[in-house]
């Protein structure tokens, strides 16, 4: 049994550091130590009392072991295979042994502390499971921060490469992709065509990965404090990431220094320091950038070589063998090239000659040790011009926003960018062209960065950029529909000659209008049948509340609209619902698909009758005869669970493992993205899954998160925000 930490300081010593800890009336672990390391053996010590079967089943997945230590399935044999032959944890391993300085004194610090707490007891569910007691390593770290930068976020990427394989193979028109994926396919010929016609192996999209702390989505607001009442800069976030699975992928924490300072904000369990928060001096937070760090590699492989321009060099091999609780082990063989891994089917032992895959990505193997300096930098820095340095050498491609106590902002790009010579990174490379493949990696330097710019205002949410702020590297994008909104919401405030406070980025936070229905019902309105249910559509509010049946209408046509015209026209129908629904290229590039359909006007994408006749005809097979008031709600279309990591659906309700139902609000372009896919065979909810907001005036901060401090199902912390959340309200976080 492990300490029980209650609301008065408990001391601890761990790795020649003492540090104390105790909980807010709501849970949250506060945690006091001499420096920033003494702050990471605490947050180690905390996460391992709190969340360690969260970690350590991330651990487990990362290293490519659930067949050999927990589920013997065919779904997790394809996760195990996925995890080997991408080299997740050999990579991690790897880039440990190289760690020094100040980087390995944070991995070093951060796994004292959780061992310190491992040794006091473990979750009953892994003794029970029979999973091994292994201590936590640097290389655990450095693997969660891998997983981190890859799941959902290079992972969106790759999915829209592969998708883009898999279309030109299987002839779908290459002319209206590249309309589609406008400018990103200028370099397909025939001879690139050919090649990817010739490939030998084309990988499946990404296997569902449950318990990873994949980032998908966020809004983030930085306001100068010119513009606010306090003088001082306020700062908002709210990430999107699955929410419908306790415990929640955050873990929030308030760390506090014998100077006063402090760290305010969340943590992922297994990484030590903040993620997004605040501290004395600066606030900050980032939303995913879309820079892409994956490219294809064409590769042609002859007699276990491969070939770069007139030489051939040998293929580098690596055997991997999982084991398994129920079958018999299984031998992988893994095959590099100096771009990457090649893609093989499952099972293979060797390469056959001819034409492969291989995919490249940036944070293989490296980018860990530089984030993990960047933590220690970032979170003490004293102004936002350092905080924006630093933030330029974290590896995960991210657009971060700080605000100041000194009434400045300031906005930066992160992310290990390939420096590419040729192409935007969608179209797969040949590896055997001089200039194909990238050069490296760009500088931080390089990386985009604003300071003070002279609106005040500052916001990012996973779009391609706004005035002087333009990302590199940036290849396909959510649009703007949620950035837009909030700059909308925010000038309608200031018009009035309103100062603004915290209160004001908390009330941006619940917004529910969508901007895609109001793009889209715009565009095509002249061409919609007069049907009573088209005339509820024009008057509906395009709000995404739980009430709304507009949403529900408005969605219906919409999925009609884009089965006509990039099902049937396009894809084909079975093709482009697997797209749709089972993979992240709809969800996240929506607003590619919905400028061909408000944009284009040709028949060759219409038919002969042109864009008028085909809007009035799907629009009256989807809506003629629809009684708009005999529609559900659109809270009650989409019931959704809060399902335990590990017992989901596997135990009785009354148990209280799982919490829910409860009905999903907003959509896939409102501030409050809600967006409820099935993917890899299991439902995901993607929703804002913490709220943060901030004046810097002050030393507080008020939050909410989706889940409780513990992932321990007996404990009294473990769904105690859910009520909070759902209702849009905040706690406040003070140290």
């Amino acid at each position: 049994m492990g300490p029980r930490i209650g609301t008065s300081a408990h001391p601890f010593t761990a790795g020649g550091r003492a540090f104390a800890l105790h909980r807010d009336e709501n849970g949250v672990m506060h945690a006091a130590a001499a420096d920033d390391l003494g702050l990471a053996v605490a947050y180690g010590f905390a996460h391992a009392h709190d969340r360690a079967l969260q970690m350590l089943l991330v651990r487990v997945i990362g290293q490519g072991r659930l067949c050999e230590l927990l589920d013997d399935s065919p779904a997790s044999l394809a996760v195990d295979l996925f995890m080997r032959r991408n080299l997740f944890a050999a990579c991690s391993a790897q880039e440990a042994l190289a760690l020094d300085g100040r980087a390995r004194e944070l991995a070093e610090a951060y796994a004292a502390g959780v061992n310190a707490r491992l040794a006091r007891g473990r979750p009953w569910e892994l003794r029970l499971l029979g999973v091994p007691d292994e201590p936590w390593r640097p290389a655990d770290t450095l693997l969660t921060l891998r997983l981190m930068s890859f799941v959902g976020l290079a992972q969106a990427q790759g999915d829209a490469e592969i998708v883009l394989i898999q279309a030109l193979r299987a002839g779908v028109d290459p002319a209206k992709l590249t309309r589609l994926f406008r400018p990103h396919l200028e370099g397909l010929d025939e001879g690139l065509l050919d090649a990817i016609r010739a490939v030998r192996h084309v990988p499946s999209l990404v296997p569902g990965l449950p318990p990873l702390p994949g980032l998908r989505a966020s809004n983030n607001v930085a306001v100068a404090g010119r513009l606010s009442a306090s003088g001082s800069a306020l700062y908002a976030s709210d990430p999107h990431l699955e929410v419908n699975r306790l415990p929640a992928i955050w873990y929030e924490v308030v760390g506090e220094l014998p100077d006063g300072d402090f760290r305010t904000g969340v943590t992922v369990p297994g990484v030590p320091g903040l993620v997004m928060g605040r501290t004395r001096a600066i606030a900050g937070g980032f939303t995913y950038g879309f820079a892409d760090t994956i490219d294809f590699v064409i590769e042609d492989v002859k007699d276990g070589r491969y070939r770069r321009a007139g030489e051939w060099r040998p293929l580098q091999e690596r055997r991997e063998r999982v084991l398994r609780k129920r079958g018999a082990s299984l031998d992988v063989g893994i095959f590099e090239t100096d771009a990457g891994v090649l893609e093989t089917p499952d099972g293979a032992t060797r390469v056959e000659d001819g034409l492969w895959l291989s995919r490249a990505w940036t944070c293989r193997r490296d980018g860990g040790a530089a984030s993990l300096e960047a933590i220690l930098d970032l979170w003490s820095a004293p102004d936002i011009e350092r905080a924006s340095e630093a933030a330029s050498r974290i590896a995960i491609p991210a657009n971060w926003l700080f605000s100041g106590r000194d009434g400045r902002v300031a906005a930066q790009q992160s992310g290990l960018l390939p420096r590419r010579r040729r192409g935007t990174g969608l179209l797969p490379l040949r590896g055997w062209e001089p200039g194909d493949l990238a050069d490296g990696t760009l500088p931080p330097a390089a990386l985009a960065c604003v300071l003070d710019p002279p609106e005040g205002l500052l916001v990012t949410a996973n779009d391609s950029g706004h005035g002087a702020w333009k990302p590199v590297g940036v290849t396909l994008s959510m649009g703007s529909d949620r950035a837009d909104r909030l700059r909308e919401l925010l000038a309608a405030k200031l018009s009035t000659g309103h100062a603004l406070v915290a209160a004001d980025l908390g009330d941006l936070q619940s917004d529910l209008v969508s901007g895609q229905a109001r793009r889209l019902l715009s565009a095509l309105d002249a061409d919609l049948p007069d049907l009573p249910a088209v005339r509820f559509l024009r008057a509906w509010d395009r709000r995404y509340d739980a009430a709304s049946t507009g949403a529900v209408l408005f969605e219906k046509l919409y999925a009609a609209l884009c089965e006509g015209l990039f099902g049937e026209g396009l894809f084909g129908v079975e093709a482009w619902r697997a797209l749709r629904d089972a993979s992240l290229v709809h969800p996240f590039f929506f607003r590619l698909f919905d400028d061909v359909l408000a944009r284009e006007e040709g028949p060759e994408w219409f038919g002969d009758g042109g864009k008028a006749a085909f809007v009035s005809r799907i629009a009256r097979a989807a809506l003629d005869g629809v009684d708009p008031a005999s529609l559900p709600s659109w809270g009650a279309t989409r019931p959704v669970t809060m399902r335990h990591l590990l017992f989901g659906g596997k135990l009785p309700a009354l148990l209280g493992f799982d919490r829910g139902p409860f009905p999903v609000v907003g959509g896939r372009a409102t501030v409050v993205q809600g967006q409820v896919l099935t993917l890899a065979g299991r439902e995901s909810a993607f929703c804002p899954s913490w709220r943060f907001v901030t004046d810097l005036a002050t030393d507080t901060a008020e939050t909410a998160l989706a889940g409780g401090p513990s992932d321990r199902r007996f404990s009294r912390w473990y769904a105690t925000d859910v009520k909070r959340w759902l209702a849009f309200e905040r706690k406040t976080l003070k140290p």
